[in-house]
């Protein structure tokens, strides 16, 4: 398939770029980076134009993000509504993931462009169901994206001679960075919540909070306690 896909992008250049670095970038199963790298090996090889088939490559990728940002915006929201609905404490575990995303989302969507470009997909529809500002995402998709594709066409216009080992050297680089944040993240997750059950099943004791029973005033000659 990859060698069909080459012989393709030097024949119809961009026609064939474009719609597969936005099928990519919306989550279908595409080489985007391998062709990233063959355009900047064939430019060096003066097969293609670089700062065309650059455009192209950033127009099309964010296209496909933006795509994967309105599935979840519009369609995500109500399965996640479904899924709380029918599990206990979904609707919290929702919010909290909402909120964890207001904070640190311009991060996680600039690092799933690059490095961590395997991951961009499933960020792009976490961002739209959990409502991230748009202009935001676009800026910092438009930054990755930008990373991404001068880095990959970079890299293979400056090693162009082995081009096609470099490709398999940084997808399989991409893919195994990627599954150890996966791996930590987990970790975090689960660190967290362990303590959050342990934290429940043996709540914090103040000593300070103990009752202090309430010292009745002396009585004078003659008075009698009420009680």
């Amino acid at each position: 398939m990859n060698d069909e896909l080459l012989q393709l992008l030097l024949s119809y250049g961009v026609l064939v770029l474009a719609p597969v670095l936005l099928g990519a970038a919306i989550g279908l199963p595409l080489p985007a980076s391998l062709l990233m790298v063959a355009v900047g090996a064939f430019a060096r090889a003066d097969l293609l134009n670089l700062p065309l088939f650059l455009l192209c490559a950033v127009g099309a990728t964010l296209a496909g993000n933006a795509v994967g940002y309105a599935i979840g915006r519009r369609g995500g929201a109500g399965a996640l509504a479904w899924w709380s609905a029918r599990f206990k404490g979904g609707e919290a575990a929702i919010g909290r993931a909402e909120r964890l995303f207001a904070r640190r989302g311009g991060a996680a969507v600039l690092l799933s462009r690059f490095p961590l470009s395997p991951l961009s997909a499933v960020i792009n529809i976490l961002a739209g169901v959990g409502r991230y500002p748009f202009r935001a995402f676009a800026l910092y998709n438009l930054i990755g994206v930008t990373l991404w594709a001068g880095f990959y066409a970079g890299a293979g216009y400056a090693f162009s001679a082995s081009w096609d080992v470099l490709a398999d050297l940084l997808g399989s680089a991409a893919q195994a960075l990627t599954l150890l944040v996966v791996i930590a993240a987990l970790v975090v997750l689960l660190l967290r919540t362990l303590k959050h059950r342990y934290d429940e099943a043996h709540p914090h004791h103040d000593p300070t909070e103990e009752a202090v029973p309430l010292l009745e005033p002396d009585l004078q000659p003659g008075e009698q306690r009420v009680g």
